[in-house]
């Protein structure tokens, strides 16, 4: 019995130990796979867009990046950022302080997909709901499990 016990632990420390916490993730809102990343890099995500006039960098939601045992990741999404257009960056944390910011390098390569924030049904596109929603280049529309986010390395 202790041996399963012991077994278990050191199971769950080796899983820990593959993935970046930045704040758990409570919602995980928006999920993808991480391609072509590097294990070393210091890895942060974050959603940026520029809506109503207003450039949004936000960096600082709970997050998982699991490039060793799924090479995915889960991000919350913010609440507090104006309706519009967003998209989800991997960054690299230069100074290590869960944000991006001023000196942080953008990874991925743009895939095309965003994330829409609307106030009111069908108000950016046709098809989108209240709240977050998730539109690809093909014109298609996910208004609630936003999944297959998949980001690459550039």
């Amino acid at each position: 019995m202790n041996t399963k016990l012991l077994a278990a632990a050191a199971l769950g420390t080796l899983t820990l130990s593959a993935c970046t916490l930045a704040g758990n993730p409570v919602r995980k809102d928006v999920t993808g796979q991480l391609r072509g990343f590097t294990a070393d890099q210091n890895l942060r995500l974050a959603i940026v867009g520029y809506n109503s006039g207003q450039y949004t960098a936000d960096g600082t939601q709970g997050q998982i990046l699991d490039r060793f045992l799924t090479g995915g990741y889960a991000l919350d999404l913010p609440s507090n950022v104006p309706y519009g257009y967003y998209r989800v960056i991997v960054f690299r944390d230069a100074n290590n302080n869960n944000r991006y910011d001023a000196g942080d390098t953008v990874l991925s390569k743009d895939n095309g997909k965003r994330l829409v924030l609307a106030q009111r049904d069908n108000q950016f596109l046709a098809g989108t709901k209240t709240g977050w929603n998730l539109t690809d280049t093909q014109g298609g529309v996910q208004t609630t499990l936003l999944n297959n986010y998949d980001l690459d390395a550039q």
